[in-house]
């Protein structure tokens, strides 16, 4: 277990030096740009509850009363508000089923999937960081 750790260190090692060099390379022009499309990949995450309105709904939670209850203290109003604004950013989708009685639901778009797997690589990062802040011992 300790070796294949060591080899997946040192292939993370590898890619973050390759990552390194192609930054510094880069005209400053292009870097700023880049660093824009960071700002506004943050700009999504920062927006309240839409990490956790994101989720709910890959988790299985398609309709609203069900994201609702998933997502623990958002209002209907600010859970309507979020919907619409993730719907403008290509995240969701929203798909009106027609019957009795008539519903709505939700589902992920793959612009949205791929969102939510940055999250959660950042949620892996967030763990290692604060065990590496607060000096907690390693595994989960």
């Amino acid at each position: 277990m300790l070796y294949r750790h060591t080899i997946m260190q040192d292939s993370m090692t590898e890619d973050i030096e390759k990552i390194i060099s192609e930054v510094t390379a880069k005209d400053a022009k292009v870097l700023c740009r880049e660093v824009m499309s960071i700002t506004d990949t943050m700009d999504v995450l920062r927006s309240k509850w839409a990490v956790e309105v994101l989720t709910a709904i890959v988790c299985g939670n398609t309709r609203f009363k069900d994201i609702q209850e998933a997502v623990h203290g958002v209002s209907e109003k600010v859970l309507t508000e979020r919907l619409r604004q993730m719907q403008e950013d290509n995240l969701i989708e929203r798909h009106e089923c027609y019957g009795y009685p008539p519903r709505v639901e939700y589902q992920v778009t793959e612009h949205g999937k791929r969102l939510f797997v940055i999250a959660y690589q950042m949620t892996e990062w967030g763990q290692e960081h604060r065990r590496l802040i607060l000096d907690l011992p390693t595994g989960k």
